[in-house]
């Protein structure tokens, strides 16, 4: 189950695994004061200054942490739709904040402490992840999943690589974080073709339908990646989705939709204590 935490959304999951901490980000609490990016922008080059977002991550790294890490931990990367996940270190900890950016991609996994992977978002699907090797310790994941990212299947990569890390599957727990909904995801035939030449007739035929009432075809972010990660092997009981949507709730969310594209992001944010 998701809830709030202050500025913060939370999966019940995500807190199961021990020595964990979490959380997406809304766009309240921050120092942006633009229009578009009021408050907590999590991303440079939408119109604030480079000190107002570094404050701001700086904001989000110890609002997750409980003031245990604060921005120079953080670690975003410039999103390219794909689904490339890095594997990270504490050598990585401040990239994209004090330290330019590693290589581009759109999701991150690590097995140490002291780096904030952040997946960052404004209609697009967060997806945070964790769960434990059989020593006991996490490994967590966070990524970014755009409908591209979705359909190459991200999802299941970051559960891949986390197993590489030697996380054991039983224990892993999904946290799918808002995004926008099937309410208001309204897609082309072109789309509807590309899904299934990606990812074949039947995936898109799940997911890809005309609400009652509706003319045309809307998109499920959230079933694409809840079905990919069931995929991969993760219990249906241990998948949690936001029932946010950040169209609908523009307020809330910053939405690439709702503005026409001027808008800041916000994100979800997991490490280790």
């Amino acid at each position: 189950m998701f809830y709030a935490d202050g500025i913060l959304r939370k999966s019940s999951l995500i807190d199961e695994i021990p020595g964990v901490f979490h959380g997406f980000s809304t766009r309240m609490g921050g120092k942006s004061t633009l229009s578009h990016t009021a408050s907590l922008n999590l991303s440079h080059n939408l119109g604030d200054p480079e000190d107002v977002v570094r404050e701001n991550l700086d904001i989000f790294a110890r609002t997750l942490s409980d003031g245990l890490y604060g921005g120079e931990t953080t670690v975003t990367l410039h999103q390219i739709h794909s689904a490339k996940v890095r594997v990270l270190t504490r050598d990585n900890a401040g990239e994209g904040y004090s330290l330019p950016r590693g290589e581009d991609g759109d999701g991150f996994v690590t097995a140490e402490a002291g780096v904030i992977p952040i997946a960052r978002a404004a209609d697009c699907v967060p997806i945070l992840l964790a769960g434990l090797r059989e020593d006991g310790c996490p490994v967590v994941s966070a990524v970014h999943a755009g409908w591209r990212g979705t359909v190459s299947g991200i999802a299941a990569e970051a559960v891949r690589q986390m197993l590489a890390l030697g996380c054991e599957l039983p224990t892993i727990r999904a946290a799918i974080g808002p995004h926008i909904g099937y309410c208001c995801y309204e897609v082309g035939a072109d789309f509807h073709e590309t899904v299934c030449g990606l990812r074949g007739a039947d995936f898109a035929g799940r997911h890809i339908t005309i609400p009652e009432g509706k003319a045309k075809h809307h998109a499920d972010l959230t079933s694409m990646n809840a079905d990919i990660l069931r995929e991969s092997g993760v219990a249906a009981e241990k998948i949690d989705i936001s029932p946010d949507c950040t169209m609908c709730m523009s307020d809330v969310y910053y939405s690439h939709r709702a503005t026409g594209g001027k808008r800041g992001v916000h994100g979800g944010g997991i490490g280790i204590r």
